[in-house]
């Protein structure tokens, strides 16, 4: 087998006995009788080798769904403790989200992706700091159902309410007037900001001067069920430090020495 720059995930699943194998320029281990599993799963392990940059939310849960798709489990290699943290504290409960409260009311991370409005534009907000999260629906009165017993989804800045959703689903193609501001890409390349009734306010040559007048475009917010279409987000992930054998887990750590 080459050794790349997953020579130490590689390493990892033969210390642990993986049969190992490539894959789409992957390393995959596949487990048998003997093998000591790392993950919670009898699923093949794929090793990721993931560099500062990918430690980030908007990075690191669309890979971990990539690997989860094609079958496999993600043994994640990073580069020191403090990336280990990172990336731990992203994986581990409440798993893929950034908080959820007594009532399972979730605070989403950030993707990498833009909220597409149903009129071709996306979705715009005065630069801050907005946060999506979930809030429970409204209480009926006289103790009437509301019609829905599902999460509403909230996007704020502070204390500025600047959308609201009856639940994530609706986030998949929101109405133009959804949200305070939009934008498009002109005929003319530059990007084009809008008021929620239409009426253009201005245009940018780049996001970048869009940006440095006051707008900003608003981030997809990471929705697990969204994101996630097979495997567990609580038992199909380790992590590994470069050049170390303890192996974290949602379940602990698994110390694996060399032969």
């Amino acid at each position: 087998m080459v050794r790349d720059e997953h020579d130490h995930g590689t390493a990892i699943l033969e210390r642990a006995g993986y049969e190992l194998r490539t894959e789409s320029h992957a390393v995959v281990g596949e487990p048998h009788g003997a093998t000591r599993r790392l993950t919670g799963t009898d699923r093949p392990v794929e090793v990721v080798t993931l560099d500062d940059r990918d430690t980030d939310p908007a990075a690191l849960v669309p890979q971990f769904a990539s690997v989860l798709a094609h079958g496999h489990d993600a043994l994640f290699v990073v580069t020191d403790v403090d990336a280990l943290a990172a990336v731990v504290g992203v994986l581990d409960s409440p798993y893929c989200v950034a908080a959820e409260d007594d009532t399972r009311c979730r605070t989403f991370y950030d993707g990498p992706d833009r909220v597409p409005l149903a009129n071709g534009h996306y979705a715009l907000a005065p630069a801050g700091d907005p946060v999506w999260y979930e809030v429970d629906p409204p209480a009926a009165d006289a103790g009437e159902r509301t019609g829905s017993d599902r999460k509403q989804v909230v996007l704020e800045d502070g204390s500025e309410v600047l959308a609201r959703f009856d639940d994530v689903d609706a986030l998949a193609c929101p109405p133009a007037d959804a949200f305070p501001l939009s934008y498009k890409r002109g005929g003319d390349k530059a990007f084009h900001v809008y008021d929620r009734w239409g009426g253009e306010l201005g245009r940018f040559g780049t996001i970048k001067a869009m940006r440095e007048h006051g707008f900003e475009p608003v981030a997809m917010p990471l929705v697990p069920e969204h994101v996630f279409d097979d495997g567990s987000l609580v038992t199909s992930w380790a992590v590994v430090v470069e050049g170390a054998g303890t192996v974290h887990t949602a379940d602990g750590t698994t110390e694996l020495r060399e032969a």
